[in-house]
This record gives structure tokens, sequence and C-alpha cells, in this order.
């Protein structure tokens, strides 16, 4: 904690925000047992012994999963909300579905991390591209939609998270 709490203070005085992680969001192994999600009063005492800007929690997510079927403990998102007076992040949204996302931020979740899906959708859309005109040299030509495909899945997303007009 002191390290987090020293790191928070030096970002301070540089006017940059800190998100720390609290909890086990790590890989899939593990990261559904209650055990190891992220405790109300534990996030409380660590946010204020540290000043950090954004707090990540554990509450039933996994980095880097590859299909969007975790259930999330959408009254644990709830009592984090209530105690603690920072914004919360889901990391390892990629696994989550679209109608409990939208209950995660229903419950308090203000930052909703979807990397590895986004980096799946980039990725088919390249090997498509590619695999359409094998002679294809010009990476203009093969990220193009690789790009769109991203942006076409952000856009979606933003609804989906109800915040669009933001």
């Amino acid at each position: 904690m002191r390290s987090t709490a020293e790191i928070a203070a030096w970002c301070r005085d540089r006017c940059l925000l800190v998100e720390a992680e609290l909890g086990e969001v790590g890989g899939k192994d593990g990261a559904h047992t209650p055990g190891v999600r992220t405790d109300p009063a534990q996030a409380a005492a660590f946010v204020a012994e540290t000043g950090v800007d954004a707090l990540a929690v554990a509450v039933g997510s996994s980095h880097a999963m590859t299909v969007r079927e975790a259930a999330l403990d959408l009254p644990l998102i709830a009592e984090l909300r209530a105690a603690v007076p920072v914004p919360l992040v889901l990391h390892g949204s990629s696994g989550v579905p679209d109608g409990t996302l939208r209950e995660a931020v229903a419950a308090g979740m203000r930052k909703v991390n979807i990397s590895t899906h986004l980096n799946r959708l980039f990725t088919e859309a390249v090997r498509e591209a590619l695999a359409a005109d094998p002679k294809l040299v010009d990476p203009r030509r093969w990220l193009a939609p690789a790009r769109d495909a991203v942006a076409a899945e952000v856009a979606r997303l933003l609804q989906v998270l109800g915040a669009t007009g933001h």
C-alpha cells in the first residue's frame, strides 16, 4: 500500500491520475471464486490510505477473456460504489455480456476496460483482409478494415454502456 500511496502522491503533484487494482481480477483461474473479490471495507481503507483516483475491483471478470460469459457480482459492485468515494473500474470487461455490462454501469462502474474483445476484432479483420488478397502488401489497405471494425464496435459498446451524448 505504501508504494501505491507514494506513486499517487507523486502523480498528484504532476496533475496525473492514478488507477489501482484491488482484489484478484487476474486470469480465469480463481477470479470467479468469491474469496478473491474486492472487499468493500478493504477498498475504502485502501483508497483512503493511498489517495488513488480510481479503483479497479474484482467482481467476477477476468483479464484476456475471449468469450463473453463472465457473471459479475452486481450486489458487490453496488456495495463497493457505496463504500468508495472514487470511480470504480471494471477490468476484464471483454468477457462480460452486453446486458451485464449495462447492469454493472447501473450498479456503479464508471470506467469499463474492453481491450481483448477489440483486439480480437481488429486481428480478425486484418486476417480477413490478408486472406482475401494474399498479394496485399500496403498496410494501409489491411489496417483500414481493422480500424473500421473497431470503430463500429466501440460505437456499439458506447450505446450498450449508455455513454453516448456525454
